[in-house]
């Protein structure tokens, strides 16, 4: 076999399981509605798109050292498109935090992507952010960042070091705080709800709080919903940026310091 073409296949390859490990973990395109021949197809369409502009690189012919390489490229996929996943589960930790307040605390649906029980708000929460995440083209932007990962972080280059898990506990923080910030004000309202409840309950023993509380702070919190849905807006926003700036933070700490 002409020694070019095994060069060019493992070169496609390369491009290909860094494709396949991004596809895997975005918010997107690694639900489990899209089936794998789909993420497969498509991976395989966007390297054989990128392939011409990548430039050729030094491969060793030792047969470990290319399997390496792949599982390489591989897991640089998957640390890339861990970045997205970590902001978009916010959306989840954000709906725990309302059900909890709310009532809904033992009301869980089934998401079809993880296939285990999800809140029912954050998982109202997840879908309205990934319908406004598309609105926006937040898919071309996944794409566009994945492309451009093959040139700020060339074939067989990625390192894994101390800064990149640094880089991912910072993500777990920025996923905690943001879902509490876009929990807290429906949160508040249901507070005060709770705290006027109790002074009724000072004030007027013989009515029974438990039973007018419980769907008035159903009633209070859907309300409380309604009155931010505007701050998603916002909220889109700060994901959109964060998950873009997350992941290229992930590209450059996965590179070789001088």
């Amino acid at each position: 076999m002409d020694m070019n073409f095994e060069v060019a296949i493992v070169k496609y390859l390369l491009i290909l399981f860094r494709c396949l490990g991004f596809f895997i973990l975005t918010p997107i395109f690694g639900r489990r509605e899209i089936p794998p021949q789909v993420k497969i197809g498509l991976a395989a369409l966007l390297s054989f798109i990128v392939y011409p502009i990548i430039p050729d690189m030094n491969l060793s012919s030792d047969l470990w050292n290319m399997a390496a390489s792949v599982l390489k490229e591989f897991m640089a996929g998957i640390s890339i498109g861990y970045a997205a996943f970590l902001l978009f589960s916010s959306m989840y930790l954000a709906g725990e935090i309302i059900d909890l307040e709310m009532g809904f605390g033992i009301v869980n649906v089934l998401d079809p992507q993880s296939n285990t029980q999800v809140p029912l708000m954050g998982n109202y929460y997840y879908i309205l952010t990934i319908l406004l995440f598309l609105t926006v083209n937040g898919h071309h932007m996944l794409i566009s960042t994945i492309i451009k990962s093959y040139e700020l972080l060339p074939l067989g280059e990625a390192v894994y070091q101390k800064g990149l898990l640094n880089v991912i506990i910072i993500s777990f923080k920025d996923m905690f705080i943001l879902g509490v910030q876009i929990a807290l004000p429906v949160v508040s309202i249901i507070f005060l709800t709770d705290f006027a409840l109790g002074i009724i309950a000072r004030t007027v023993p013989q009515m029974n709080v438990f039973m007018v509380g419980l769907p008035m702070k159903i009633a209070v919190g859907m309300v409380g919903m309604l009155i931010m849905f505007p701050m998603y807006i916002v909220v889109v926003d700060a994901i959109y940026n964060g998950t873009y700036e997350k992941m290229l933070i992930i590209i450059r700490e996965m590179l070789v310091k001088p």
